[in-house]
């Protein structure tokens, strides 16, 4: 019976169709230059800077008030000035130094907590109640402490960037941890990893994204920190970052000075983010097809 009814099913015969082929000018006709131009994502942010640049220049020229603001092109020469004179480099030096410490000493910390959180419970309620306490405590709030146990020096700018960094990153990267996929935590199990070697091998790799994430946001936390600590007090032993340029320039009125230090706030903190973050998403979760 089964013979029959197979044999009854009418069989289709194969068949070939040959497809016109496209139009020469639909595959060979490129696209415009300007479209190609506009392909790129470091010439796009080019011309989205030169149109607040020329906004920012328009409006120094209506206010034609050079103490109230100063124009682009005045804070431009301000810049090579502070550049060549080497005071702009020396400052912005000693802040990168003070933020290296702060950061590096956040995020040896954050990582510490968070293997604790994902490898016991008392980890995981020490984890969150101490993120529930001082992540939302700003950190400019704990330099008057940070004055009286360690004095008017580096110690006190290092204290206030851990305090900046380690909430953020240990949040994202305990909520990375949290999704990794119940597949890939028994795989670590089967192959008998457990321990610090389970969270570098299994959790780090799949929470990538998130981790990257939080050293962003973590970067950012401690970079306008840093800036606000120093505007403070910011000088130790004559020595002083870019914050305490602004500051020591605007007491004394040189207003397109305190704008070319904003402005080396502000391409500094472009530089990490296009040519580190991006750098380094670009070699890992991009590349692995880990993020669009």
């Amino acid at each position: 019976m089964s013979n029959a009814y197979v044999g009854a099913v009418p069989v289709r015969p194969e068949a070939e169709y040959e497809l016109p082929p496209l139009p020469p000018q639909a595959a060979e006709t490129p696209l415009p230059w300007h479209e190609r131009l506009w392909q790129h994502a470091g010439l796009r942010k080019l011309a989205i800077l030169a149109l607040l640049a020329a906004i920012w220049e328009l409006a120094a020229r209506y206010t034609d008030n050079d103490l109230l603001l100063p124009s682009a092109s005045q804070t431009a020469v301000a810049f090579v000035q502070g550049i060549a004179g080497g005071e702009l480099l020396a400052r912005a030096g000693q802040s990168l130094r003070v933020l290296a410490q702060g950061y590096a000493a956040g995020v040896a910390l954050a990582f510490v907590l968070t293997t604790l959180a994902v490898s016991t419970r008392f980890g995981r309620d020490l984890l969150s109640t101490l993120t529930a306490m001082f992540n939302p405590l700003p950190a400019i709030a704990l330099l008057p402490l940070a004055l009286l146990w360690f004095g008017l020096g580096e110690g006190s700018l290092v204290f206030v960037l851990i305090h900046s960094v380690l909430w953020a990153l240990a949040l994202n990267t305990y909520a990375g941890f949290l999704g990794v996929s119940e597949t890939l935590r028994m795989a670590g199990r089967n192959y008998g990893l457990s321990g610090l070697r389970y969270v570098l091998q299994i959790l780090v790799p799949a929470a990538l994204p998130a981790i990257l994430a939080g050293l962003r946001i973590g970067w950012a936390f401690a970079w306008r920190t840093l800036i606000a600590a120093e505007l403070v007090f910011g000088a130790s032993s004559g020595k002083g970052g870019l914050g305490w340029y602004i500051f020591q320039n605007r007491n004394e009125l040189y207003t397109d000075r305190v704008f070319a230090g904003l402005a080396a706030v502000v391409i500094i903190g472009l530089l990490v983010e296009n040519l580190v973050f991006d750098t380094v998403e670009r070699f890992t979760v991009r590349r692995w097809g880990m993020q669009r």
